[in-house]
């Protein structure tokens, strides 16, 4: 019965995480596993702190008792040494005196001691002491009260003759009287009691350190419950935002293949994917009703096919480049790294307070690794942080590529268009093929960002694809493409793209801008990219392109845009 319910909160919670962005989905994971390290440590710095001072306290009782236990001793052991100095002393009459005098200063200590005693025992509800003072309390009195006797009756006799024999004898009563017996009775149990209290002091100590122990293991067993909840959710994460990729690219491949513009991607989650996936859905319905709309125009027909075949390579390298950084966007968050190096600097801190940690402490910071915990776990935030960044980047880039123009002129960053068509396009040049930017400082310039997509698209795969042809035939060969950007007189913008690959022959080169001309095998390529390249540097943006190529040795396109010349829509305020 159980069992229903428990499934229906799991699907609950399943479907509040698939609406959460993938910066709240990593926020949120991540925040969890930060609060769980953040209360581990606040609550084993609390709880530490209890005990610890807990333990303290009974140390500083510990230590007074001991303390005036200790004093009580001494005065008690003074007292026993006058009393056998009296005799010797005899013959003496100074230092009789001072004797005697020393034996009734001692006395009124030791009295004194024994109340401050009792009145300790009382205020800090030390029963045992306070149980001992009351049993011998009696006893106490009546040997301090037989002192005195004994002093008074000694006192008279020091002038006699036979005084020393009688001091003797009275010093000898009193030593066998019952009242004395027990009083030494009372002084072997209070010897008794300081070696308890020395146990007890001991144990107070050892208390204090264990008080220091179950802080350190309640804050790195939440260190490691956070690392461990954070590499569960990463694993999790990476595994949702992986699949409603996955479908993404299976459409888009079937798109491209296929060109079966019916196809629908599932939108499976409401984050920045599903809105790629809606994107896309949109672009292909988008593309079918030109499509439909413009079949009676040919050229027009054959720009929209080579546009959707573009498409379609573009979708299948994004597809590689995202799955490559889900696993660092899993990861990420740029405020998990803040708190992680607070954490690591209150370790330094304790570190640095307990310089000495118990055999425990060490033993299980070895277990952990603790060393290689601290150095790489801010390394491990930076990956993260580098993964989401590239994500962005690349979805940034396709939502550009994939946005249709909605046939007004706008000012283009060529650049910005330049590197954004290498980052859709950088899993080809992962087979080492060199890249060499030099762009010069160069103006924005009036044009359809969209198309100068295409038309840098276009020039870019076949110079890939030419390179990829002569390195498969060379193993040897180290390709290269060079992209180059400079003004030329103030009106116009000169962009080189040049390979060192295979080259084109003269007799093709004069056929390459024609539509439906390719040297590629038939299925692969469809001898439209570079008609298309040329009507829309030349017609829509009145430029200029040129082809110059030696076999063997590479081909360089060449395009002059103005920087001028195309109306521009009014913005009205």
């Amino acid at each position: 019965m159980t069992a229903i319910p428990k499934l229906k909160y799991f699907n609950w919670v399943q479907q509040r995480f698939h609406r959460l962005s993938i910066r709240q989905k990593i926020f949120y994971g991540y925040g969890l596993a930060l609060g769980v390290a953040v209360l581990g440590t606040t609550a084993g710095l609390v709880i530490g702190d209890r005990y610890f001072q807990e333990a303290r306290q009974q140390i500083i009782l510990v230590d007074e008792e001991g303390s005036l236990l200790s004093i009580l001793q001494g005065e008690l052991l003074e007292i026993q040494i006058h009393q056998k100095e009296i005799v010797p002393f005899l013959q003496q009459p100074q230092a009789l005196q001072r004797g005697i005098s020393h034996f009734k200063t001692d006395l009124a200590d030791a009295e004194t001691l024994i109340s401050q005693a009792q009145e300790f025992s009382q205020n800090s509800s030390q029963e045992d002491l306070q149980a001992l003072l009351t049993k011998h309390n009696s006893t106490i009195a009546e040997y301090f009260e037989q002192l005195r006797s004994l002093i008074r009756q000694i006192l008279p006799l020091t002038s006699q003759p036979e005084g020393a024999i009688k001091v003797q004898q009275l010093i000898s009563k009193f030593s066998q009287s019952q009242d004395v017996l027990k009083f030494y009775q009372f002084a072997h149990e209070l010897t008794d009691f300081a070696k308890t209290l020395q146990k007890r002091q001991e144990e107070a100590h050892l208390a204090q350190n264990q008080a220091a122990l179950i802080q350190a293991q309640i804050i790195l067993g939440s260190m490691l419950l956070s690392i461990a909840i954070a590499a569960i959710l990463a694993f999790y994460t990476s595994t949702i935002i992986a699949y409603p990729i996955k479908a993404v690219t299976d459409i888009a491949q079937r798109v491209s293949q296929e060109a079966n513009f019916d196809l629908q991607a599932p939108v499976i989650t409401q984050d920045e994917v599903g809105a790629l996936t809606n994107s896309l859905n949109q672009l292909i319905r988008q593309v079918k009703h030109l499509l439909e709309e413009q079949q009676a125009e040919s050229q027009v027909r054959l720009i929209q096919s080579e546009k959707m075949s573009s498409l379609g390579r573009m979708l299948a390298g994004v597809a590689h480049e995202i799955n490559n950084p889900v696993n660092f966007i899993s990861g990420n968050l740029v405020h998990a790294k803040n708190y992680t190096d607070d954490l690591l600097a209150l370790l330094q801190v304790y570190k640095a307070e307990v310089p000495q940690p118990s055999t425990a402490i060490q033993t299980l910071a070895e277990e952990i690794d603790l060393g290689f915990l601290e150095v790489d776990l801010p390394k491990l935030f930076n990956s993260m942080k580098i993964g989401a960044e590239r994500t962005r980047e690349i979805v940034r880039s396709l939502k550009d590529f994939s946005r249709l123009d909605d046939g007004e002129a706008q000012l283009v960053d060529l650049h910005a268009c330049l590197d954004s068509t290498l980052l859709i396009l950088n899993n080809r040049f992962k087979n080492g093929i060199n890249l060499v930017r030099s762009y010069g400082e160069i103006p924005t310039i009036p044009g359809y960002t969209g198309l100068l997509y295409q038309v840098f698209m276009n020039l870019l795969s076949n110079a890939l694809d030419a390179l990829e042809e002569k390195s498969d035939e060379n193993p040897k060969f180290l390709p290269e493409i060079t992209i180059i950007t400079e003004c030329w007189e103030n009106d116009l913008v000169i962009v080189r793209i040049a390979d060192n690959g295979p080259g084109i022959s003269p007799e093709n080169q004069k056929k390459i801008f024609e539509t439906f001309f390719t040297t590629k095998p038939r299925g692969i390529g469809t001898g439209l990219g570079l008609a298309i390249a040329y009507q829309i540097v030349v017609e829509k943006h009145k430029g200029k392109i040129t082809c110059q190529s030696e076999l063997d040795k590479g081909t360089e396109f060449a395009l002059a845009l103005p920087t001028a010349g195309i109306a521009l829509p009014i913005s009205h305020p």
